[in-house]
């Protein structure tokens, strides 16, 4: 069991989230940075899928009640283990992608990540063990299901802990406030997102299709899960001689739809969108570049480039194959331990 002592806006449950219901309106939600999540269960030999916490700011203090193996991944949020008066500081500065033992009555303490709405990521072997709503532990904001009473976590709140992995709470590591020689390497941000033209992409004018990627694109202030409000010129579409050229009936959207409302100013759908809109879409960004959104914060600047379906498709099949090295080498590993 791990128990809530101190929370901050937005502290969820989340898992890769709810697939296949969004015919009937139910979003998707689940982790923003998706490719942490695989990354961190496969090191705890979890299931892949298996539930963690999404951290947007701090300070955040959890207490363990179990003997508990944990991955911190995303942002640093100056993460460090404390006796369970809170009076030592027996670990500090964890090591983002490296397993770390938590004793029984042991707290975790993270702080503000060092640029405000970066978010970390916190696993711990057997994943969150909440119940499953349509077939996913991820926390719904909007329509209030899912995770713990379908609503961000706050003091007080006890979350229970699955069962470990056998062989993860290895005496090797038990007590041990060190980290475990097992890790995986972050991936790197750089605010650089690929994208292919929308299905709206033909009704923007000629200079509206060049500054999208031709320019640099702040994020503003406007931000969360749903999505991501961009300010820099305004795109427009095309002109015509036809009346009501901005109508748009609705279609079904998905997290990564660039989507263009009337001022222009462009919106990147993210985890928690809905699942339809009727904003033209100019362009989506691919699925192996989504990730990125979990650390774009207030002022970022950030660029798009266009890339062909065939490279979109290599690019997803790459990350993919990386993701197999992983649980390869993992698998390796604990077979020789």
């Amino acid at each position: 069991m791990m128990e809530v002592l101190l929370s901050a806006p937005m502290l969820t449950i989340q898992d890769n989230g709810r697939q296949g219901w969004r015919h009937l309106g139910v979003p998707r939600c689940g982790m923003m940075d998706k490719l942490a999540l695989c990354q961190a269960n496969l090191l705890l030999g979890n299931d892949e899928n298996a539930a963690a916490l999404e951290i947007t700011s701090g300070p955040v203090l959890l207490k363990f009640n179990q003997n508990s193996l944990i991955v911190v991944m995303g942002a640093d949020m100056q993460t460090c283990i404390l006796d369970g008066d809170q009076n030592t500081v027996k670990r500090k500065n964890l090591i983002p992608g490296f397993i770390y033992a938590l004793q029984a009555g042991d707290c975790l303490r993270m702080s503000q990540a060092a640029q405000p709405g970066q978010r970390a990521m916190l696993m711990v072997a057997g994943g969150f063990d909440v119940e499953p709503v349509m077939g996913s532990r991820s926390t719904d904001l909007m329509n209030g299901f899912g995770g713990l009473h379908g609503q961000a976590l706050r003091a007080g709140d006890k979350v229970p802990i699955g069962a470990a992995p056998a062989g993860t709470m290895s005496e090797a590591i038990k007590t041990a406030n060190l980290p475990h020689k097992s890790g995986v390497r972050q991936h790197s941000w750089n605010h650089e997102l690929r994208i292919m033209p929308g299905t709206d992409y033909s009704r923007f004018d000629d200079k509206a299709r060049k500054y999208l990627c031709e320019s640099r694109w702040t994020l503003s202030p406007d931000c969360n899960r749903m999505g991501l409000r961009l300010q820099g010129e305004a795109l427009n579409l095309a002109r015509t001689p036809k009346k009501n050229t901005t109508r748009h009936l609705s279609i079904g959207v998905l997290p990564g739809l660039i989507q263009v409302p009337p001022d222009g100013q462009p919106i990147i759908l993210a985890a928690d969108a809905q699942t339809t809109g009727g904003y033209p879409a100019i362009a989506s960004i691919i699925s192996c570049d989504l990730w990125q959104l979990a650390y774009m914060t207030p002022g970022t600047r950030i660029r798009f480039s266009e890339v062909s379906l065939a490279e979109a498709h290599g690019l997803a099949s790459h990350q993919q194959q990386q993701i197999q090295k992983l649980r390869d080498s993992l698998k390796l590993q604990r077979s020789r331990s």
